[in-house]
């Protein structure tokens, strides 16, 4: 029971770490366009997310992938920018959904900042013993999830509800301000590959 809760905390604070806050800047960004009423269409999102996170964790610490953790570095915050400039895009139809591609995308980002976690959590445990931690840490990392983007859904259903703020302008001024921060992120770690 006490790995359970261990592997649980250290997923759930995995994603809300304020030092690695790319993570929740990416949930923002897929969390921007929707409402409460589009909450199951959000959940399956951030699932596929999960599990391309999980797989790439489990790939990386059994030895069958190994990526530059620069390239990493330079990736995950590719992925936030590209998913705020699709939320821009979104924008030219309000009602529209998700395509397919942006699917399997999502999924694919998930792989990306699984990458990013992954030379760590290969030190903690050895390849043969990995099988319970991963599960009880996605679990831990879905819990956290559904809590940022539960808030997330909370605001942008009140601002579009009570205080009328359009979803064009919910759309331009969240992704304009995960942009803002992503540029200079961008630029350093492009630095550093």
């Amino acid at each position: 029971m006490n790995d359970f809760l261990l592997f649980i905390r250290l997923g759930f604070e995995h994603i809300l770490d304020i030092n690695g806050y790319d993570h929740m800047l990416f949930l923002v960004a897929l969390s921007l366009p929707f409402v409460y009423k589009q909450l199951r269409l959000l959940l399956l999102l951030v699932t596929l997310f999960t599990l391309g996170h999980t797989l790439s964790l489990w790939a990386a610490s059994a030895g069958i992938v190994r990526v530059s953790s620069n390239w990493v570095e330079f990736l995950i915050p590719l992925t936030i920018l590209l998913t705020a400039l699709h939320v821009l895009y979104w924008n030219k139809s309000i009602e529209r959904k998700p395509s397919a591609p942006f699917f399997v995308l999502t999924a694919f980002f998930g792989i990306i900042h699984g990458l990013g976690f992954s030379g760590y959590f290969s030190m903690l445990f050895p390849q043969e013993s990995i099988g319970l931690p991963l599960l009880y840490f996605t679990l831990g990392i879905e819990f956290a999830q559904l809590l940022i983007v539960v808030l997330v859904i909370v605001v942008n259903s009140l601002l579009s509800n009570i205080f009328n703020v359009s979803k064009r302008d919910r759309l331009l001024v969240g992704s304009s301000i995960i942009i803002g921060i992503l540029v200079p992120i961008l630029i350093a770690s492009s630095n550093a590959i």
